[in-house]
């Protein structure tokens, strides 16, 4: 190799190189990390969702430590003096999903307090909850991809952020289950995938800085258009479509809060019962 060959490389290499740490800070600025923020939600109650982890932790920030690492929705913890300890199995109870309905499961029980990642009880029946992903509703009504992104911010979230394995996996399966749409191969709804000069999710992530993909066969399309959506189909695949054309759409709830008022109904301090 002569030293005119040797140089042409060595610069291929340098133009590599920083090609990689212009993406790598690019990516760093636009991914979003997740938050654990939990919120005093409803103080004196218990909850009855299925607990993930139970200790008798020192102080409040321990209990919310066991959430954050359970990637728990929620939690209850105890503040109470050593003379009630015996009467409590634990001080902080760890749950996968928070409370739904209006805290229909939670017990008025004087020793707890519940914290939550969503503040507000959810705004209806139909949501379902994923462990340590989220909070989604496929709602069957078909929309426009403006209009689907309206409704979700009308009731607090957004579309569904669908990349990753686990969320393509779970959120397929809600689409699979639209029984409104007879043919499997017809269930598709809406998710905040979205095409203008590159693709990005509804949270403003670059699709590019992301591992995880999931296209059908022929998607994208070549050629694409100024404005393309993605739907997320029955059999766990992504399709680009018009953003015109209607479908049923995903959304996902936000974490929300702290309330400005936080619900309070305390039983005696006797009436407590082991949790």
């Amino acid at each position: 190799m002569n030293n005119e060959t040797l140089l042409l490389v060595l610069i291929l290499v340098v133009c590599v190189m920083q090609t990689g740490t212009n993406q790598s800070s690019f990516c760093s600025r636009h991914l979003q990390r997740p938050q654990h923020e939990y919120h005093l939600t409803k103080e004196c109650a218990a909850s009855n969702m299925r607990t993930v982890a139970s200790s008798n932790a020192t102080d409040l920030e321990s209990c919310v430590q066991l959430a954050t690492a359970k990637n728990a929705f929620a939690f209850t913890y105890a503040n109470f003096s050593e003379d009630m300890e015996s009467t409590l199995s634990s001080k902080c109870n760890v749950f996968e999903c928070p409370e739904f309905h209006s805290f229909l499961l939670t017990a008025n029980v004087s020793a707890y307090d519940y914290y939550s990642m969503f503040s507000k009880p959810l705004p209806g029946e139909n949501y379902t909850c994923a462990p340590g992903l989220g909070v989604f509703e496929l709602v069957s009504n078909h929309l426009n991809y403006s209009n689907a992104m309206i409704a979700c911010e009308n009731v607090g979230g957004h579309l569904a952020n669908v990349v990753s394995d686990s969320r393509t996996s779970f959120l397929a399966a809600l689409v699979s289950s639209d029984l409104k749409n007879k043919t499997l191969n017809n269930r598709k709804a809406f998710v905040g995938l979205f095409f203008e000069n590159d693709f990005v999710t509804i949270t403003g992530e670059p699709l590019s800085c992301l591992p995880f993909r999931a296209w059908a066969p022929g998607h994208p399309k070549s050629g694409k258009p100024k404005k393309e959506c993605v739907v997320l189909t029955g059999n766990r695949y992504w399709e680009t479509v018009d953003c015109s054309k209607k479908f049923p759409y995903i959304c996902e709830l936000v974490p929300d809060g702290p309330l400005s008022l936080v619900e309070r109904y305390c039983a005696p301090i006797n009436n407590i019962s082991k949790i």
